[in-house]
């Protein structure tokens, strides 16, 4: 039986050709179609060694040359398995044990949603407090974008023609304190973007507050939205401000992670 001469080399050594393989990835797509001594510069490798990874993924589709180019650009195999990729899954898994560690850090229930489409949010976790009067099951509802506190950011995530197409209907009041003056929320959400969270208080339902803080792709669009929600009781001023700073952490630590 042959044995793969890759198979012979030292851990330590493989491990380091596949960091150098993912650098050059990295370096491709942060700088779109590079040549490849601007490729080998940016990751910080030789030349040579740049080259002759460069021809190995370029066999294996994940890079790609014009014909006659020195031209480098991601590969067909590798937007082939991009493609194949669930966001609503694959950010759930992502995100599933810090969620789960803020629920029992703030005891509330905490909501994982998505940018599922042009302006919309679709619900896809949640993990529910320790304490015994928590919200109702979520996981699939919608909800209006302007009473909750995951659509203020999404909301004010669009640009101004967007989020006026969305809004062309009249706001619905559902509570007494529900923002239903388009000036208002407009305000509203210049607030959301410039502090970079959003909160309702009795906004959606009576007794029910929430604060959400957004989640950015590579490019800066929304991809997802942590939410935590518990009775207004509760979550007053000074609660609220609490859960704010730790929804806010975790929302950090798993943008790093988006970012990788």
């Amino acid at each position: 039986m042959s044995i793969d001469p890759e198979q012979r080399r030292p851990r330590a050594a493989r491990n380091q050709s596949i960091r150098k393989a993912i650098a050059l990835l990295r370096a491709v797509d942060q700088q779109g179609s590079p040549s490849i001594s601007a490729l080998a510069r940016a990751a910080g490798l030789p030349r040579a060694t740049a080259l002759r990874l460069v021809a190995t993924m370029e066999e294996e589709g994940f890079l790609l040359r014009a014909d006659g180019s020195d031209r480098v650009m991601l590969g067909p195999a590798l937007l082939a398995i991009a493609r194949r990729v669930d966001r609503a899954t694959l950010l759930t898994e992502l995100a599933r044990e810090p969620l789960r560690a803020l629920a029992e850090r703030v005891r509330e229930t905490v909501t994982l949603s998505v940018v599922s489409g042009a302006g919309e949010l679709e619900l896809v976790h949640q993990v529910d407090g320790p304490r015994e009067i928590r919200p109702r099951p979520w996981v699939g509802q919608r909800f209006p974008l302007h009473a909750s506190s995951s659509g203020k950011i999404l909301l004010a995530s669009l640009p101004a023609p967007e989020r006026r197409r969305l809004l062309t209907s009249s706001l619905e009041r559902l509570t007494p304190a529900t923002i239903t003056e388009p000036k208002a929320l407009e305000a509203e959400l210049e607030q959301v973007r410039a502090r970079g969270y959003a909160t309702t208080v009795d906004e959606l339902e009576e007794g029910l507050s929430g604060v959400s803080v957004g989640l950015h792709g590579g490019r800066g669009e929304l991809v997802a939205v942590v939410n935590v929600s518990g009775p207004t009781q509760r979550l007053d001023r000074a609660r609220l401000r609490e859960v704010t700073a730790a929804v806010r952490e975790v929302a950090e630590a798993l943008q790093a992670r988006l970012a990788l």
